[in-house]
Protein backbone atom coordinates (compact mmCIF):
# COMPACT_ATOMS: atom_id res chain seq x y z
CA UNK A 1 0.00 0.00 0.00
CA UNK A 2 1.64 3.24 -0.92
CA UNK A 3 -0.21 5.49 1.15
CA UNK A 4 -0.97 4.55 5.18
CA UNK A 5 -4.28 4.49 5.73
CA UNK A 6 -4.95 8.22 7.32
CA UNK A 7 -3.61 9.65 4.14
CA UNK A 8 -5.90 7.22 2.05
CA UNK A 9 -8.68 8.82 4.45
CA UNK A 10 -7.74 12.48 4.20
CA UNK A 11 -7.41 12.09 0.19
CA UNK A 12 -11.23 10.54 0.12
CA UNK A 13 -14.52 12.50 -0.51
CA UNK A 14 -16.53 10.16 1.14
CA UNK A 15 -15.50 6.47 3.46
CA UNK A 16 -17.43 3.31 3.36
CA UNK A 17 -16.48 0.99 6.16
CA UNK A 18 -17.16 -3.00 6.43
CA UNK A 19 -16.98 -4.75 9.89
CA UNK A 20 -16.60 -8.38 9.80
CA UNK A 21 -15.97 -11.69 11.66
CA UNK A 22 -12.90 -10.60 12.83
CA UNK A 23 -14.46 -8.23 15.31
CA UNK A 24 -16.69 -10.88 17.15
CA UNK A 25 -15.02 -10.58 20.22
CA UNK A 26 -17.84 -12.45 21.58
CA UNK A 27 -17.55 -15.73 19.78
CA UNK A 28 -13.72 -15.63 20.19
CA UNK A 29 -14.08 -14.57 24.16
CA UNK A 30 -16.52 -17.58 24.59
CA UNK A 31 -14.25 -20.14 23.03
CA UNK A 32 -11.32 -19.41 25.33
CA UNK A 33 -13.26 -19.45 28.03
CA UNK A 34 -13.53 -22.69 29.63
CA UNK A 35 -16.34 -22.05 31.69
CA UNK A 36 -18.67 -21.96 28.62
CA UNK A 37 -17.33 -25.24 27.53
CA UNK A 38 -20.51 -27.23 28.78
CA UNK A 39 -22.84 -25.27 27.65
CA UNK A 40 -21.33 -24.58 24.29
CA UNK A 41 -21.54 -28.60 23.85
CA UNK A 42 -25.44 -28.57 25.07
CA UNK A 43 -25.97 -25.93 22.34
CA UNK A 44 -24.47 -28.13 19.76
CA UNK A 45 -27.15 -31.00 20.84
CA UNK A 46 -29.59 -31.82 18.39
CA UNK A 47 -32.74 -29.51 19.22
CA UNK A 48 -30.74 -27.23 21.09
CA UNK A 49 -28.91 -24.98 18.41
CA UNK A 50 -31.72 -21.73 19.41
CA UNK A 51 -29.86 -21.39 22.53
CA UNK A 52 -26.38 -20.63 21.20
CA UNK A 53 -27.44 -16.78 20.30
CA UNK A 54 -28.91 -16.49 24.32
CA UNK A 55 -25.46 -18.06 25.39
CA UNK A 56 -23.50 -14.72 22.79
CA UNK A 57 -26.02 -12.59 24.69
CA UNK A 58 -25.17 -13.75 27.89
CA UNK A 59 -21.63 -13.01 27.07
CA UNK A 60 -22.00 -9.86 25.52
CA UNK A 61 -24.25 -8.36 28.47
CA UNK A 62 -21.65 -9.13 31.35
CA UNK A 63 -17.99 -8.68 29.59
CA UNK A 64 -16.11 -6.68 27.11
CA UNK A 65 -13.11 -6.61 24.84
CA UNK A 66 -10.33 -3.93 25.72
CA UNK A 67 -8.72 -4.28 22.70
CA UNK A 68 -12.04 -3.97 20.25
CA UNK A 69 -12.83 -0.80 22.42
CA UNK A 70 -9.78 0.52 21.51
CA UNK A 71 -10.10 -0.33 17.76
CA UNK A 72 -12.84 0.84 17.42
CA UNK A 73 -12.36 4.27 19.20
CA UNK A 74 -9.15 4.61 17.26
CA UNK A 75 -10.93 3.69 14.18
CA UNK A 76 -13.33 6.58 14.49
CA UNK A 77 -10.27 8.75 15.44
CA UNK A 78 -9.16 8.79 11.74
CA UNK A 79 -12.55 8.94 10.11
CA UNK A 80 -12.26 12.10 11.77
CA UNK A 81 -15.05 14.59 10.11
CA UNK A 82 -14.63 12.55 6.86
CA UNK A 83 -18.41 11.19 5.88
CA UNK A 84 -18.70 8.07 6.10
CA UNK A 85 -21.06 5.04 6.78
CA UNK A 86 -20.64 1.83 8.70
CA UNK A 87 -21.94 -1.74 7.46
CA UNK A 88 -21.67 -4.76 9.44
CA UNK A 89 -22.51 -8.69 8.98
CA UNK A 90 -22.33 -9.10 12.70
CA UNK A 91 -24.84 -8.20 15.38
CA UNK A 92 -22.80 -6.61 17.98
CA UNK A 93 -22.85 -2.70 17.46
CA UNK A 94 -19.79 -2.19 19.46
CA UNK A 95 -19.73 0.83 16.90
CA UNK A 96 -22.30 2.89 18.70
CA UNK A 97 -20.57 2.68 22.47
CA UNK A 98 -17.29 4.03 20.82
CA UNK A 99 -18.50 7.35 18.97
CA UNK A 100 -20.31 6.15 15.78
CA UNK A 101 -23.28 7.62 14.93
CA UNK A 102 -26.41 5.87 15.09
CA UNK A 103 -27.85 6.98 12.17
CA UNK A 104 -24.10 6.17 10.43
CA UNK A 105 -24.15 2.82 10.87
CA UNK A 106 -26.41 -0.01 10.10
CA UNK A 107 -26.14 -4.14 11.09
CA UNK A 108 -28.64 -6.24 8.33
CA UNK A 109 -27.84 -9.28 10.08
CA UNK A 110 -29.12 -8.29 13.53
CA UNK A 111 -29.02 -7.06 16.93
CA UNK A 112 -28.97 -7.91 20.48
CA UNK A 113 -32.02 -5.41 21.10
CA UNK A 114 -35.01 -7.34 19.93
CA UNK A 115 -36.52 -10.85 20.00
CA UNK A 116 -38.72 -11.84 16.75
CA UNK A 117 -41.11 -14.70 16.40
CA UNK A 118 -40.88 -17.45 13.58
CA UNK A 119 -43.06 -14.68 11.51
CA UNK A 120 -40.96 -12.23 9.74
CA UNK A 121 -43.98 -9.73 9.81
CA UNK A 122 -44.96 -9.72 13.44
CA UNK A 123 -43.60 -6.85 15.70
CA UNK A 124 -40.56 -6.79 16.80
CA UNK A 125 -40.44 -6.80 20.94
CA UNK A 126 -37.07 -5.48 23.16
CA UNK A 127 -35.25 -8.45 24.72
CA UNK A 128 -34.87 -6.86 28.08
CA UNK A 129 -38.69 -6.52 28.26
CA UNK A 130 -39.41 -9.63 27.87
CA UNK A 131 -39.06 -11.13 31.42
CA UNK A 132 -38.89 -15.19 30.23
CA UNK A 133 -36.06 -14.43 27.92
CA UNK A 134 -34.17 -12.39 30.95
CA UNK A 135 -34.54 -15.37 32.53
CA UNK A 136 -32.91 -17.48 30.87
CA UNK A 137 -29.99 -15.32 30.71
CA UNK A 138 -29.73 -15.14 34.11
CA UNK A 139 -29.89 -18.74 34.18
CA UNK A 140 -26.82 -19.02 32.10
CA UNK A 141 -25.21 -16.21 33.75
CA UNK A 142 -25.32 -18.26 37.43
CA UNK A 143 -24.61 -21.61 35.43
CA UNK A 144 -21.12 -19.50 34.64
CA UNK A 145 -20.52 -17.14 37.94
CA UNK A 146 -22.26 -19.60 40.90
CA UNK A 147 -21.81 -23.28 39.28
CA UNK A 148 -18.53 -22.21 37.11
CA UNK A 149 -19.96 -23.81 33.79
CA UNK A 150 -21.15 -27.33 35.31
CA UNK A 151 -24.58 -26.90 34.11
CA UNK A 152 -25.18 -31.00 35.15
CA UNK A 153 -26.55 -34.17 33.06
CA UNK A 154 -30.12 -33.03 33.88
CA UNK A 155 -30.13 -29.41 32.93
CA UNK A 156 -32.65 -28.22 30.09
CA UNK A 157 -33.13 -24.41 29.34
CA UNK A 158 -37.13 -23.70 27.11
CA UNK A 159 -37.19 -21.17 24.75
CA UNK A 160 -38.70 -18.41 25.86
CA UNK A 161 -42.59 -17.21 24.47
CA UNK A 162 -45.10 -14.30 24.18
CA UNK A 163 -48.52 -14.16 23.48
CA UNK A 164 -47.72 -18.02 22.79
CA UNK A 165 -45.59 -17.73 20.07
CA UNK A 166 -41.74 -18.81 20.54
CA UNK A 167 -39.19 -16.11 20.40
CA UNK A 168 -35.51 -15.70 19.08
CA UNK A 169 -33.28 -13.18 18.95
CA UNK A 170 -33.57 -10.53 15.75
CA UNK A 171 -31.18 -12.46 14.09
CA UNK A 172 -29.84 -13.56 10.94
CA UNK A 173 -27.73 -16.83 11.73
CA UNK A 174 -27.60 -20.50 10.96
CA UNK A 175 -29.19 -21.26 14.03
CA UNK A 176 -32.15 -19.79 12.88
CA UNK A 177 -32.12 -21.47 9.67
CA UNK A 178 -35.72 -22.47 9.53
CA UNK A 179 -36.74 -19.08 10.92
CA UNK A 180 -38.06 -15.94 8.55
CA UNK A 181 -34.94 -13.19 9.46
CA UNK A 182 -37.34 -10.66 10.30
CA UNK A 183 -35.70 -6.96 8.45
CA UNK A 184 -37.57 -4.16 9.76
CA UNK A 185 -35.36 -3.59 12.30
CA UNK A 186 -32.53 -1.67 10.32
CA UNK A 187 -34.58 -1.03 6.72
CA UNK A 188 -34.65 2.44 7.36
CA UNK A 189 -31.03 3.03 8.22
CA UNK A 190 -30.11 0.78 5.14
CA UNK A 191 -32.20 2.77 2.64
CA UNK A 192 -29.93 6.00 3.99
CA UNK A 193 -27.32 4.14 3.18
CA UNK A 194 -28.25 3.06 -0.67
CA UNK A 195 -28.83 6.91 -0.84
CA UNK A 196 -24.94 7.87 0.62
CA UNK A 197 -23.85 5.16 -1.97
CA UNK A 198 -25.36 6.68 -4.73
CA UNK A 199 -24.12 10.38 -3.73
CA UNK A 200 -20.54 9.03 -3.71
CA UNK A 201 -20.90 8.09 -7.59
CA UNK A 202 -17.11 9.53 -9.46
CA UNK A 203 -16.44 10.87 -6.03
CA UNK A 204 -13.02 10.11 -4.61
CA UNK A 205 -14.71 7.26 -1.99
CA UNK A 206 -12.69 5.14 0.27
CA UNK A 207 -14.03 1.54 0.94
CA UNK A 208 -12.61 0.37 4.30
CA UNK A 209 -13.34 -3.61 4.50
CA UNK A 210 -12.47 -5.08 7.75
CA UNK A 211 -12.45 -8.24 8.61
CA UNK A 212 -15.24 -9.78 6.51
CA UNK A 213 -15.54 -13.51 5.90
CA UNK A 214 -17.64 -14.97 3.79
CA UNK A 215 -20.53 -15.76 6.09
CA UNK A 216 -22.98 -13.24 4.46
CA UNK A 217 -20.87 -12.24 0.82
CA UNK A 218 -24.30 -10.29 -0.46
CA UNK A 219 -24.23 -7.90 2.84
CA UNK A 220 -20.31 -6.60 2.67
CA UNK A 221 -18.11 -8.22 0.30
CA UNK A 222 -19.30 -8.61 -3.15
CA UNK A 223 -21.20 -5.04 -3.08
CA UNK A 224 -18.09 -3.23 -1.93
CA UNK A 225 -16.32 -5.26 -4.99
CA UNK A 226 -19.14 -4.09 -7.33
CA UNK A 227 -18.82 -0.53 -6.19
CA UNK A 228 -14.99 -0.35 -6.59
CA UNK A 229 -15.57 -1.69 -9.95
CA UNK A 230 -18.54 0.97 -10.82
CA UNK A 231 -16.38 4.03 -9.03
CA UNK A 232 -13.79 5.08 -11.23
CA UNK A 233 -12.96 6.92 -8.30
CA UNK A 234 -13.18 4.34 -5.53
CA UNK A 235 -10.45 2.58 -4.07
CA UNK A 236 -10.85 -0.71 -1.73
CA UNK A 237 -8.96 -1.80 1.39
CA UNK A 238 -9.59 -5.20 1.99
CA UNK A 239 -8.02 -6.28 5.04
CA UNK A 240 -8.18 -10.13 6.80
CA UNK A 241 -5.67 -12.54 7.76
CA UNK A 242 -6.84 -15.05 5.33
CA UNK A 243 -9.39 -13.65 3.39
CA UNK A 244 -7.61 -10.66 2.11
CA UNK A 245 -7.93 -11.60 -1.50
CA UNK A 246 -9.63 -9.59 -4.47
CA UNK A 247 -11.08 -10.20 -8.23
CA UNK A 248 -9.18 -9.59 -11.06
CA UNK A 249 -11.41 -6.67 -12.46
CA UNK A 250 -10.59 -4.22 -9.65
CA UNK A 251 -6.59 -5.21 -9.55
CA UNK A 252 -5.82 -1.83 -9.80
CA UNK A 253 -8.06 -0.23 -7.35
CA UNK A 254 -7.35 -2.92 -4.78
CA UNK A 255 -4.96 -2.88 -1.33
CA UNK A 256 -5.49 -6.62 0.02
CA UNK A 257 -3.67 -6.67 2.92
CA UNK A 258 -2.85 -10.01 5.16
CA UNK A 259 -3.28 -9.09 8.41
CA UNK A 260 -5.79 -9.45 11.39
CA UNK A 261 -7.68 -6.30 11.12
CA UNK A 262 -8.41 -4.91 14.30
CA UNK A 263 -4.42 -5.05 15.02
CA UNK A 264 -4.37 -3.30 11.77
CA UNK A 265 -6.22 -0.64 12.52
CA UNK A 266 -4.65 -0.21 15.99
CA UNK A 267 -1.18 0.26 13.75
CA UNK A 268 -2.11 2.30 11.28
CA UNK A 269 -3.69 5.02 14.54
CA UNK A 270 -0.35 4.47 15.97
CA UNK A 271 0.43 8.51 16.54
CA UNK A 272 -3.22 9.72 16.62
Amino acid sequence: MAQNLSALIEDADFCIVGIGSEWNWVKTGIKSDKRYEQLLEYCHNEGNQWLLPIVEYEYAYYNSDKKIEDAYKKLRSLIGDKKYYLVSDIVFQDALLYGFEEDRCVYPCGNLIYLQTAAKDDELVLAQKVPEFMDIVDSIHKVITDLDGNIGEESSFSNPFNDGRELYLNQKRPEYRNIEYNERAYLNTWEEYTKFLSRTLNKNLLILELGVGVEYPTVIRWPFEKVTFLNKKAHLVRVHEKLYHHTPEIEDKTDSIQMNSVDYILQESKGL
